[in-house]
């Protein structure tokens, strides 16, 4: 029975190997050619096929509105390709023939792109990765890259081992049957027949809602793959690196998108996530690498556009008719700018030096009192932000910033209750950001903690919540990795910088020197007239105080 085998759909975790740059992608609906297309092929695919250079490996191709082929952990890989060597039942991977006699994967591209890894030596951060990825490869994929190789390595055997025991046979007895077993290794291959792109798209929203559940951010792109919030999803996520959506834009288009890319995830994922937490030099969308992080910043740019922020999980999706006509506008050049443009500018009103920053502290709105990370409050600071602008509110929420963060803090169990009661992300992030905003009117009304509180019996969602404090451990035994990152955050909040100005706290990538007394009134370049502040007050809020 093959172990680890078409099971992408459940490995929901941040523990996945990346191995996307392994097979290419294409544009599927490009399908204009002098052959005619949906023709079969061959019936199996051996190792000498999978081999970079080969004839039908040059035909391989992925649909480029898949997602990453990073799914799989680095036990499922490692499981696969043994049963690849074994000779195990393995399902058969399904393509299409486009008109160009390109080999397109409709389902089965984690089980190719094993074997390939293994072929190569490359799980995320070899050669082919390297060059996918501009050698801009998170730090994260690195270690699981090396964690697969380790695994694979100690428990198989490198393919370049069997490739010696084959030309020198006997010389590592250990592997003498493995090597053997390859001449008859194969993996079975399923062609759609027909003409028709559209057909083979259908066939892929069919398996991947059927046998193998498809990852709901997943099926929101595909059914939108060129739309302006996708293709900058995609961009952001990757740190413009990988596989160009955006291609067919103009140069000029194509580097400023790129930019705007680089300065987006750099503003939201720099410095790259440590844990256990020993700094409160954090990034503010958690982990740059993982499951999470596409929906996180698909629903990020929703926001900033004012688009849609649905529910996936939730929304009815209707299976399309065999002749269902499947329709995509092409990709808007200018649209996606503007997009990109909206989307770098509420990231700058979160977090940096523009003088629009508000600084927000990552571990007052975006961690939890354990310190794990809490996407959902990205998305619905996110939210209260955009309303606080269209409101002009922006120097009431500066006035009562001071005393809100506190509130938060003291408080920061409610956030981890609202998710637990209405879910996270897209599910529960409009309840966390009217939890944010009931608390702020509160204490811009001048209302104490305690009155707040009160308040909150007469709110249908808020009265649910319970004021919790820190369990106290009535054992012998050593402090868990939560209790020490809440230790520590307990600690160091309450020692961190206050702005000179707000009074509120400082996160160290968003701070800037203040004129105490400014320069038009005579002010000195010196030490002890300069104050820290945040860009936002530093910028208008000095002058709104006079």
């Amino acid at each position: 029975m093959t172990r680890g085998v078409g099971c992408q759909g459940t490995m929901k975790m941040s523990k996945v190997v990346n191995l996307d740059a392994l097979i290419q992608r294409e544009d599927f609906l490009a399908t204009k050619g002098v052959d005619e297309a949906g023709l079969g092929g061959k019936s199996e695919i051996t190792l000498t096929d999978l081999t970079k250079g080969a004839s039908f490996f040059l035909t391989l191709r992925k649909p480029d509105f898949q997602r990453e082929t990073a799914a799989w952990t680095p036990e499922a890989v490692r499981d696969f390709i043994k049963a690849f060597i074994d000779g195990d039942l393995i399902p058969a991977v399904i393509c299409w023939q486009s008109p160009q006699r390109l080999s397109f994967v409709i389902d089965g591209a984690h089980r190719l792109s094993a074997v390939i890894a293994w072929l190569l030596d490359d799980y995320g951060d070899g050669t082919e990765s390297v060059k996918f990825y501009g050698n801009k490869i998170p730090d994260e994929q690195r270690r699981i890259a090396k964690r697969t190789k380790e695994l694979v390595d100690d428990e198989i055997g490198a393919y370049a081992a069997y490739k010696a025991e084959t030309e020198n046979p006997n010389s590592n007895p250990k592997l003498t049957a493995g090597a053997r077993a390859l001449a008859f290794s194969k993996i079975p291959l399923l062609w759609i027949r027909g003409s028709d792109s559209t057909k083979a798209e259908r066939a892929f929203l069919t398996i991947n809602r059927s046998a193998v559940e498809i990852d709901q951010t997943e099926l929101k792109i595909l059914n939108s793959r060129f739309k302006p919030n996708a293709i900058a999803s995609r961009a952001i996520v990757r740190n413009a690196t990988g596989h160009k959506y955006w291609k067919v834009f103009s140069e000029t288009a194509q580097q400023e998108l790129e930019a705007t890319a680089r300065e987006i995830n750099s503003a939201l994922y720099s410095p790259p996530l440590v844990t256990p937490i020993k700094s409160l030099d954090l990034p503010i969308a958690g982990h740059g690498y993982g499951s999470q992080t596409l929906p996180l910043i698909f629903d990020f740019v929703n926001i900033a556009n004012g688009l849609p922020v649905l529910d996936a999980s939730r929304s009815k999706v209707k299976r399309q008719s065999q002749k269902t006509e499947i329709k995509h506008d092409p990709p808007d050049e200018g649209a996606t700018l503007e997009v990109m443009r909206r989307a770098a500018k509420l990231t700058r009103r979160m977090t940096g030096v523009h003088p629009s920053s508000l600084g927000l502290h990552p571990a007052v709105y975006f961690y939890a009192a354990n310190g794990r990370h809490q996407p959902t409050a990205v998305l619905a600071m996110a939210a209260l932000i955009v309303d606080l602008i269209e409101e002009d509110k922006l120097i009431a929420f500066t006035l009562a910033r001071a005393a809100f963060e506190t509130f938060l803090i003291e408080h920061k169990f409610f956030v981890n209750q609202l998710t637990t009661q209405t879910g996270s992300m897209a599910k529960g992030y409009r309840q966390l950001r009217d939890y944010l905003r009931f608390v702020l009117d509160r204490i811009i009304a001048s209302k104490p903690a305690e009155e707040i509180l009160a308040d909150f019996a007469g709110h249908e969602t808020l009265r649910k919540l319970v004021n919790q404090q820190p369990i106290k451990s009535t054992q012998s035994k050593p402090f868990s990795q939560d209790l020490k990152q809440w230790a520590f955050l307990h600690e160091a909040l309450s020692k961190s910088f206050e702005c000179a100005l707000c009074k509120a706290r400082m996160d160290t990538k968003s701070m800037q020197l203040h004129h105490d007394v400014e320069l038009s009134k005579g002010g000195l370049g010196s030490g002890d007239n300069a104050k820290w502040t945040h860009p936002f007050c530093n910028s208008t809020y000095a002058l709104y105080i006079g």
